[in-house]
C-alpha cells in the first residue's frame, strides 16, 4: 500500500509539472544570461580516508524569481559509488512546501547513457487551494535536494581517475524545468556547466542529451512556449586517498 501510494503521488507531481508545460506563457528563445537567470548546481563532495558515505547538495539560487515547482533530472556513470536515497532540501522544511518525491530507475541502452537516473520532483502547493508557503525562494543559495551518497569499496580500488560525475540529464522537454508561482510559465535551461570530460559533443540536438533542452522544445510559432532562464552546474564526488579503504 506505502509503494501504491508514493507511486500515484510522484505520477500526480508529474502531472502537474506537464501542466504547467502545456500552458506556459509566450516569450522568446532567448540564450543570453541575465540577472533575472537562475541557477541550480550540484555540489562536490570529496571522500578520504575511512569516509565511505555524505550527502550532496542540489542547490537552487533564483534572486528575484519565486518559483513554485521543479522536476529535475540526475544521471550518473560510475559504479564505484551509489545514490541511496534523494532527501528534501532546505526550501521544504524553511518554506513548507507541500510535495517532494523522488524515484531511480535505470535508463535505456544507449551510447553514454547513465548507469542510473533519478527524477526529483517538488512542488510549492499540491493543491491550488491547500495551505500556502512561507516562500517560494531565498536570496540566497540553498538546497531543494540532498542525495545521499555511498562508496563502493570494490569498485574504488580500480578507479583510474579520482573524479565521479553527478549530472543533469534530459530524456524529453520537461525534464530539469521550474514553473513560476502563477503556474503559467515553464522555465528551462540556458546552459549546462561541468559537463563531464568523457562526453562527445556539447550541442544538445535531441533526446537524450547532457547538454539542456534541444531546441526543439520550443516551438517558435506556438502561442504558448517555454522561457529560458536556468543555468545549471554539474558536480559529483572526488575519491582521495583510497588504499585504506576497507
Amino acid at each position: 500500500m506505502g509503494i501504491f501510494l508514493f507511486m500515484k503521488h510522484f505520477l500526480i507531481s508529474a502531472v502537474l509539472i506537464s501542466l504547467a508545460f502545456s500552458k506556459a506563457i509566450a516569450q522568446s528563445d532567448s540564450l543570453v544570461k541575465s540577472d533575472s537567470t537562475i541557477k541550480i548546481s550540484i555540489d562536490s563532495v570529496t571522500f578520504g580516508f575511512e569516509h565511505m558515505q555524505d550527502t550532496v547538495d542540489i542547490v537552487l539560487f533564483n534572486p528575484g524569481q519565486p518559483i513554485a515547482g521543479f522536476d529535475l533530472k540526475i544521471g550518473i556513470n560510475s559504479h564505484a559509488f551509489n545514490i541511496l536515497e534523494v532527501l528534501p532540501g532546505e526550501i521544504f522544511d524553511s518554506c513548507e512546501w507541500e510535495t517532494f518525491s523522488a524515484k531511480s530507475s535505470i535508463s535505456g541502452n544507449w551510447e553514454g547513457n547513465p548507469r542510473a537516473v533519478w527524477q526529483i520532483l517538488g512542488m510549492a502547493e499540491f493543491m491550488p487551494d491547500s495551505v500556502r508557503p512561507l516562500c517560494y525562494g531565498f536570496g540566497r543559495p540553498a538546497s531543494i535536494a540532498q542525495l545521499v551518497v555511498e562508496l563502493d569499496s570494490i569498485h574504488v580500488r580500480t578507479l583510474s581517475h579520482n573524479f565521479l560525475p553527478i549530472y543533469f540529464f534530459w530524456e524529453d522537454c520537461t525534464d530539469n524545468t521550474v514553473t513560476n508561482v502563477r503556474g503559467d510559465s515553464l522555465l528551462m535551461s540556458i546552459s549546462v556547466d561541468g559537463i563531464s570530460y568523457s562526453d562527445s559533443t556539447g550541442v544538445a540536438f535531441k533526446f537524450p542529451t547532457r547538454y539542456g533542452s534541444p531546441a526543439s522544445c520550443i516551438k517558435h510559432k506556438a502561442k504558448n512556449k517555454p522561457v529560458r532562464k536556468l543555468v545549471f552546474q554539474n558536480g559529483g564526488v572526488s575519491v582521495g586517498t583510497v588504499v585504506d579503504i576497507k
